[in-house]
């Protein structure tokens, strides 16, 4: 045996239950030799029901609908790990748009068509035979092959979780609820940035640590729809009027209209009020010049923070929350609805 993986399932979600029979049973059997691929998506498809596929949940731009084929995610994240316990090639893989239950963050494997597959390729000098059995709600995967790698050397995979992606509330104005009314649309979910460390160890001292990839998990944000808001009372008072010019609106100074007088004695008062081709202002103080911006624009410098933690070792991981042992021991994840892959999408 060169790696094998379990995850758990609900078996009395029958219609989940079919699709994952059917694509088990399309995988059981490959046998795949030297440098020869397998494609997760080829052995399973078409995901039709002609095929023996029926709706169930799956994933769909971040949100859970039913299709044809939904759950068969739970199949090739479940080979997935026994081709890392077998060190196989993998040529493939992608991980979902949200956080599923059956096993760690970034040790997922979605199918979408031929855009999202898990891929393999024989890396031994032998063949390579995979099996994939259903029992009592476990779903095995174990790839067997002749054994070249050294009996004191063993391996383990952690999944790290890196933070989580929130988003703000949305809020819909529907006038068919009461002012200050608020019905919950969508309940939405957090996002998630994880990555998976691989270790080896020889005689149970580690010998290496790598990062093999790193994933982010969409979140969505959740959605109200809210009455709309409550329209004040109108005020019946009569605004206060207003009587006389404002200073600096059109009223003139004094002196302004001595001048406008003494100029020309030959108009009649009525011309007096009337604008003078040069007129002073009342502080008689030139105000043609602009002033200058006193405070000059100061650079501002950025810090280049982020740095690239790819593939740089994390002390951080030495101890991680979610562990898997060398034999690929099963996963004690619950199964959600809510959290369960899209076949084809």
């Amino acid at each position: 045996m060169l790696g094998t993986y379990t995850t758990n399932y609900n078996p009395g979600n029958k219609s989940r239950l079919t699709n994952l029979e059917v694509a088990t049973r399309k995988i059981n059997g490959a046998l795949l030799m030297p440098g020869e691929m397998l494609s997760g998506y080829e052995c399973m498809a078409p995901l039709t029901a002609e095929n023996g596929y029926t709706d169930g949940p799956s994933i769909e731009n971040g949100h859970i609908v039913d299709s044809i084929g939904g759950g068969v995610c739970q199949v090739t994240s479940t080979l997935y790990n026994a081709a890392l316990f077998a060190e196989m090639d993998i040529t493939q893989r992608q991980n979902h748009s949200m956080v599923v239950a059956y096993v760690p963050p970034a040790m997922d494997s979605a199918i979408a068509g031929t855009y999202k597959d898990i891929k393999m390729v024989n890396p031994y000098d032998t063949p390579v035979y995979i099996e994939g059995v259903m029992e009592n709600g476990k779903l095995t995967f174990t790839i067997y092959g002749k054994e070249t790698r050294p009996e004191n050397r063993t391996l383990k995979f952690v999944s790290e979780s890196l933070g989580t992606i929130e988003l703000p509330p949305v809020y819909q104005v529907d006038n068919s609820l009461a002012p200050g009314q608020q019905v919950l649309v969508d309940a939405g979910h957090s996002g998630l940035r994880a990555r998976l460390w691989k270790y080896v160890y020889e005689d149970g001292k580690q010998v290496e640590k790598t990062i093999l990839h790193t994933d982010e998990y969409t979140a969505t944000a959740a959605v109200y729809r809210i009455g709309p808001p409550e329209t004040p009372a109108v005020s019946t008072a009569a605004a206060p009027e207003t009587s006389g010019e404002t200073a600096g609106q059109g009223a003139e100074t004094p002196d302004e209209s001595q001048a406008a007088v003494g100029t020309d004695q030959s108009q009649p008062e009525s011309a007096a009020g009337e604008s003078q081709p040069q007129e002073e202002s009342a502080a008689g103080a030139d105000q043609s010049q602009p002033e200058s911006a006193a405070a000059e624009d100061q650079p501002q410098e950025e810090s280049a923070a982020g740095t690239d933690q790819s593939q740089s070792e994390s002390a951080a991981a030495e101890d991680q929350p979610q562990e898997e042992s060398a034999s690929g021991a099963d996963q004690s994840q619950p199964e959600s609805a809510a959290a369960e892959d899209r076949g084809q999408a």
